[in-house]
């Protein structure tokens, strides 16, 4: 099992599951307003991806702590992606692991500050404490919220940052009881992830109002910023480990987590833990579970067996394997992962 993950051909692990877990396969949906972010364009929107992509495979491949996913002080880039971030010294188009300093750790450490998650957990035109207190929930404390009663108002889009910063309509939204239970755990989360425009790039002021990042987590733990808000992720890794099994499980189950799936997941978690927290010993722990030993593999359809039966004995000379076509069988994808299609009136904030 190491050998194929350190095979080359591991980064489909990377690409599938990563792209699912982060939602960052995502990206290519987003449309960005051209007007608010003319620097974003394909090749902005694949180096994003190409990040992030290449942070997962570097984490399973290099057996790191899965930790590095809140806070490792690494990133992959190339020169477009590097001057978006005002990084310097990285030029031309190939990606390179490059070692982040004390100032580019505060705001670009682990995976949750990238650019491709911050992208797609914001609108085309602006960012959304909702999509992205919602997005961590999810993400890392495996703890979404319920779905939002019928009929939310939307927020004023022509004062958001002009009249009145993101937050202060926020505030005058939870002010309403019905709101309040759900916004008062997703919100805060969000605030932490202001300092971040709707493509990822970082900022102190939203419009003519300046960027207020505070925030708590559900515990009732405050921060004021990125970097701090990191350091309570990191304090809550019994939680993000199991997060992260759950998803994990899902993606190599083709099914979701049941509830006589739940001792398993407890087990992954005080294996892994036991491991210092790496991820490799993670992905052996699911591939060894009874779970994944018993999966069953679904049969060839009935359809398609009875079409090639059919054409054998109607046709001699379909009874040769070059003539059998590889779209006539069906094709079992990776599962998915809930995005944020789902969400449904939450992403009206």
């Amino acid at each position: 099992m190491k050998r194929l993950i350190a095979d080359p051909r591991s980064i489909a692990l990377a690409d599938n599951f990563a792209g699912q877990w982060l939602q960052t396969r995502s990206l290519d949906a987003v449309k960005p307003d051209a007007k608010k972010f003319p620097e974003w364009g394909p090749e902005l929107r694949d180096a994003m991806r190409t990040e992030t992509s290449m942070f997962f495979q570097a984490v399973m491949q290099g057996n790191r702590p899965i930790a590095d996913f809140i806070d490792g002080k690494y990133t992959f880039l190339n020169g477009q992606l590097a001057k978006f971030y005002g990084i310097e010294g990285v030029t031309g188009t190939d990606f390179r692991r490059v070692d982040l300093t004390a100032d580019q750790t505060a705001q670009r450490s682990g995976v949750f500050t990238q650019a491709s998650v911050l992208t797609v957990s914001s609108y085309p035109t602006r960012t959304s404490v909702v999509l992205r207190g919602k997005y961590m929930l999810e993400t890392v404390l495996n703890a979404p919220p319920p779905p939002p009663p019928p009929d939310v108002p939307r927020l004023n889009e022509e004062t958001v940052g002009v009249a009145k910063s993101l937050r202060q309509q926020m505030e005058t939204h939870r002010a309403d009881a019905l709101c309040a239970s759900c916004h008062s755990r997703m919100d805060v989360l969000g605030f932490g992830l202001e300092n971040y425009d709707a493509i990822g790039r970082w900022r102190t002021t939203d419009g003519k109002f300046p960027i207020d990042s505070t925030g708590a987590f559900p515990s009732g733990k405050t921060f004021n910023g990125p970097a701090e808000m990191k350091v309570l992720l990191h304090d809550n890794m019994p939680e993000f480990v199991r997060c992260l099994a759950e998803k994990m499980l899902t993606y190599a189950l083709g099914r979701g987590v049941e509830s006589y799936d739940r001792p398993v997941v407890e087990d992954l978690v005080r294996q892994t833990a036991a491991a210092d927290n790496k991820l490799q010993p993670l992905i052996l722990g699911i591939v060894h579970s009874m779970p994944f030993q018993q999966r069953h593999t679904p049969a060839v359809p009935r359809t398609v067996a009875a079409t090639v039966a059919t054409r054998k004995l109607t046709d001699p000379q379909t009874d040769r394997s070059a003539n059998l076509r590889p779209d006539s069988t069906s094709q079992i994808s990776a599962p998915t992962l809930p995005s944020r299609d789902r969400e449904g009136a939450v992403a009206k904030n």
